[in-house]
């Protein structure tokens, strides 16, 4: 290996982030930095350093505490905070291992969206439709495009109802949401503190689980791929599969059907549980509600005109939301868990569309009514996984047409047999 293989390295990286299709992926550029990080590595290299990613480039989402820089978390509110005195602790677990942070990715602003627009910022289009301006997902949406540009070969981000599965989804990529627990937050922005977990977009599911590895808390146990005739999934019929788009729909099933030609066992059922979900959201949100509390000082100091409209607009929703609503939600959350968890206890893993529809022009966007039901539905099968506290991972239908995701979801605390299976499941769908 060359002597200076992380300069080089990161010089690639930071060449490819200044290609035009990059633009508005970043909220804040490290290219110094960085390069005096690689010059280190490279020197920690010769000195036979054990970092297991010494000098390779990742990028980290704009909610993530870095020393002596604000968190914006994509807004305009905060671009004069107090700078951390310390990284989020993901972060320093980051370094230690060897990575290079090139740069923090944009988002929806406060992470309050699944379709990834920016006002501030700009949004960086989806790199799967070149010429077009599609939308990338949200809100973990710079994240997305820098590892689908190839400018990382992973990113770090935050999912509270789907924002690193949705971009992985819509960009054709892997996304992998832990159990909410499995990755400390310290150092995050929060959005919900009920919901919020830090998460993983990749190429692959080994990319992610090699980066779940490097973020967790505790280790967890070996992980081995499990045979193909050894998996039970159960394709969840309703809820999740209303209103898929019929792009959605064919690619999805011929995953299916390529599954269970592969060995894998899958078994249709139905959750009623899930039909239930609206409802139980109707009076209150855990998103919105905590959202209002933490933004509540700064509403209050006449500081609501540096927000995005759009995402204002969700989180004044959470001023009017009632403690005994929210008292409520949170017994019909954990009433709903332990319903489903029996009901899946006997399977590996669930099993639907990602999002239901392939990626919009952001120009479809434009009208108020349209935004709020796309981001609606965008957001509808992903938050399963955040409500029912599990973990789960999007990874990409094989087609020759638009991206469309698939997603595997696993009960809470099941992360590591989630990733065997998956592994599993990916290797099939690429024809091993």
């Amino acid at each position: 290996m060359s002597a200076h293989a992380s300069r080089a390295a990161i010089d690639a990286a930071l060449m490819r982030a200044d290609q035009p299709e990059a633009e508005g992926v970043f909220t804040l550029r490290l290219d110094k930095e960085a390069r005096a990080f690689a010059e280190a590595a490279d020197a920690r290299r010769a000195a036979r350093s054990r970092a297991p990613f010494l000098g390779v480039p990742i990028t980290v989402k704009d909610n993530f505490d870095l020393m002596g820089h604000p968190t914006t978390a994509g807004s305009r509110l905060l671009a004069d905070a107090p700078p951390p005195r310390q990284d989020a602790a993901v972060l320093e677990r980051l370094r230690r291992a060897g990575f290079i942070i090139i740069g923090r990715t944009n988002m929806t602003e406060f992470a309050f969206s699944g379709l990834g627009l920016n006002p501030h910022f700009g949004t960086p289009a989806n790199p799967a439709f070149p010429g077009e301006r599609r939308i990338p997902g949200g809100s973990s949406s710079g994240a997305a495009v820098s590892v689908a540009l190839g400018i990382v070969p992973a990113a770090i981000g935050t999912d509270t109802g789907g924002s690193v599965r949705i971009p992985a989804a819509l960009c054709g990529l892997s996304g992998f949401k832990p159990t909410a627990d499995a990755v400390t937050r310290a150092g995050v922005l929060p959005l919900s503190t009920t919901l919020d977990s830090v998460g993983v977009i990749a190429k692959s599911v080994a990319d992610c689980a090699a980066l779940f590895d490097v973020i967790r808390d505790r280790a967890g146990p070996p992980r081995h791929p499990m045979p193909a005739r050894r998996i039970r999934l159960g394709l969840v019929r309703n809820y999740v599969m209303d209103g898929i788009e019929p792009a959605v729909a064919d690619a999805f099933e011929a995953a299916v059907a390529r599954i269970e030609a592969g060995g894998i066992a899958i078994e249709r059922i139905t959750l009623p549980e899930l039909d239930g979900i609206p409802a139980m959201m109707r009076e209150a949100s855990f998103a919105a509600a905590e959202t209002a509390a933490w933004h509540a000082p700064y509403l209050a100091a006449g500081r609501s005109d540096a927000y995005d409209p759009r995402v204002l607009t969700r989180i004044r929703a959470g001023e009017t939301m009632a403690a005994p609503a929210y008292v409520a939600l949170v017994a019909a959350r954990a009433a709903m868990i332990e319903a489903v968890g029996a009901k899946v206890a006997g399977l590996d893993a669930l099993l639907w569309p990602t999002v239901p529809f392939v990626a919009p022009t952001i120009a479809t966007l434009a009208d108020d009514d349209t935004y709020y039901a796309t981001n609606a539905l965008a957001l509808r099968n992903s938050t399963v996984a955040n409500l029912l506290d599990g973990c789960a991972i999007s990874i990409p239908c094989p087609t020759d047409g638009p991206p469309v995701g698939l997603t595997l979801a696993a009960l809470s605390g099941r992360d590591d047999h989630l990733l065997s299976v998956s592994a599993t499941v990916q290797t099939v769908l690429k024809g091993g």
